[in-house]
């Protein structure tokens, strides 16, 4: 009997876990209600599978693989119905504007003054004249806009040149050696060894290449060593 339950919850927590993948990203950074209900059911099956030992297997991966086609059905029904789309996602909702609250939309949102005051100190903001427009996203999100004159001001605004921006490659993190930010550099493992100087692989926390300056900055681990290695 314990063997089985302990055979059924791994096989109920790999199967979640791919279905989890397949359903995609959005599951955890963007939850709408669908994906919440669906998230919640499939986890009340895994669970239930996890400490099942009567019922056959393949009865709770046939209620996961309903779940998952309702998931991937509810998907492509809003790719091709806008209408539907709004019906389970709804819309964004103007709160704020030129800092002044629409307390109907307010209402329509389901939040209280508090909670919209709250957020909009998250975002920085503690005086709503500085709020142009804040914007309640589907996702349970604020998004907001400040007035022109309370923004902070931009290399564009003052005239100035600026780099082109770049991506900082992470060629170690935590001792392991990413071979893809290597490889996406022109670099291999002896050219970081080089740069390393002998240092443990496995003392480094960080090792961040810069392609604009061909340098890397090492952070090692239990110190405050940091230091720019140029080429």
């Amino acid at each position: 009997m314990i063997l089985k339950i302990l055979i059924n919850s791994v096989v109920a927590f790999v199967s979640l876990f791919l279905i989890a993948k397949l359903l995609g990203k959005k599951q955890i950074a963007e939850l709408t209600f669908c994906d919440y209900a669906i998230g919640i059911s499939l986890g009340s099956i895994s669970a239930e599978w996890a400490i099942d030992a009567e019922k056959p297997w393949y009865v709770y991966c046939v209620a996961i693989a309903v779940f998952f086609a309702l998931s991937m059905l509810v998907d492509f029904a809003e790719r091709k119905s806008p209408l539907l789309k709004k019906l389970l996602k709804g819309s964004p909702i103007v709160l704020i504007s030129d800092g002044r609250i629409d307390y109907i939309n307010l209402k329509k949102s389901k939040l209280d003054v508090n909670a919209l005051l709250g957020m909009c100190r998250i975002a920085g903001y503690f005086d709503l004249r500085e709020v142009a427009y804040a914007v309640f996203e589907t996702s349970g999100e604020l998004s907001i806009l400040p007035r022109s004159d309370c923004r902070a001001a931009t290399a564009n605004d003052v005239g100035a040149d600026t780099p082109k921006a770049r991506l900082i490659l992470p060629f170690v993190i935590d001792g392991m050696i990413f071979d893809d930010a290597l490889k996406r550099a022109g670099k291999n493992r002896e050219w970081l060894e080089c740069k390393l100087g002998g240092e443990d692989v496995k003392r480094v926390l960080l090792a961040a290449y810069d392609p604009a300056t061909d340098s890397l900055s090492l952070n090692m681990k239990n110190t405050h060593k940091f230091a720019d290695i140029a080429k």
